[in-house]
């Protein structure tokens, strides 16, 4: 990172940088400087980064009081910067607080994570239609069958580097695959909605049980909102540590978000199956091998921790799914 770019641009004296450790992908510097401390972010190229995007968004969501991200604009007036390679960076506040681990939050951040996902999905109700997420063409390119000849290519890599657990894990998916359900997932009927598209505990900075910020909206899109529901609760909750989800805590979760945005009869229905679906076709392992980033151990946690998932949902889909039906079907 260039510190004559940001005092140029932006007029800030850095006087300390630190890198972040969290993320895959994206580059990310705290910086300190005489008047406070700024996040420098420069978002990974990919297809589903918008970094563009997210400022407008992050003010948007300011103004109808969700705590989202403020950026700063360059001596441009813009609110996207480049390096002198060109490289895209944006700048915004520091958030003060704490950043929770994965599966560490305490009850009262299970309760406000999930009332401010339903904040957010019913102020973005608002906003202009953002790229799409889960969508017709995730299921179209995603399939069963796409899946096994991708985890029979990554598993020819596993045997090659290791280490032996990838190579059990990915023989289980392979033999999943092969007799996987045919699901079919009515995207009319199905809400999909402005998300988030990352919300989990690693992107909420809190304060004393208070939610501060809710940072990292490069990835926003239109998602089926019952995915990020389920998602973000597996990612936070303690008792999920090990891919097994309380089913009991889990509708107390879903109970908080129906607070402040509904769902129909429909996405209760579809909830676990979609889920279960999307964790079952997407190679992360694979991801993880390709990785060229220095914290790329990310993509194997998610890979990992993913397959413990679908083992649990392989035996308790239809328990999960009629006690959602139960608790909010009546």
């Amino acid at each position: 990172m260039n510190r004559e770019i940001i005092q140029r641009l932006y007029g800030l004296e850095i006087t300390g940088i630190e890198k972040s450790a969290v993320g895959a992908g994206s580059d990310t510097y705290f910086i300190t400087c005489k008047d406070g401390r700024y996040v420098v972010k420069f978002p990974s190229a990919s297809e589903i980064n918008h970094p563009e995007s997210e400022p407008a968004l992050c003010e948007f969501l300011l103004s109808k009081g969700v705590c989202a991200s403020e950026f700063l604009k360059n001596s441009n007036g813009q609110y996207i910067s480049a390096d002198e390679n060109g490289r895209k960076f944006h700048v915004q506040k520091f958030a003060e607080g704490k950043v929770y681990d994965l599966n560490t939050a305490p009850s009262w951040l299970l309760k406000e994570s999930a009332a401010l996902l339903g904040k957010i999905h019913r102020a973005l109700a608002g906003y202009p239609p953002l790229p799409e997420g889960i969508g017709p063409n995730f299921f179209r390119f995603m399939t069963p069958e796409t899946a096994l000849n991708s985890y029979q290519n990554t598993l020819t890599i596993a045997k090659e580097n290791g280490p032996t657990e990838i190579a059990e894990d990915l023989s289980y998916r392979i033999g999943l695959m092969q007799r996987f359900p045919r699901y079919h997932f009515d995207m009319d009927l199905l809400t999909r909605r402005n998300t988030h598209g990352d919300f989990f505990i690693s992107q909420l900075i809190c304060g004393n049980k208070a939610i501060n910020a809710v940072i990292d909206w490069t990835t926003a899109c239109v998602h089926p909102v019952v995915w990020e529901i389920i998602r973000s609760y597996v990612y936070a909750s303690p008792k999920c540590r090990e891919g097994r989800m309380d089913i009991p805590e889990f509708l107390d979760y879903l109970s908080a978000y129906l607070e402040y945005a509904p769902l129909t009869a429909y996405d209760i229905q579809t909830m676990p199956s979609l889920f279960y679906y999307q964790i079952a076709v997407c190679d992360y392992y694979g991801q993880y091998y390709q990785s060229k980033a220095e914290n790329r151990e990310i993509y194997l946690h998610q890979a990992v921790f993913s397959t413990k998932l679908m083992k649990w949902f392989e035996e308790n889909l239809q328990i999960l799914t009629e006690e959602l039906a139960a608790r909010f079907l009546k």
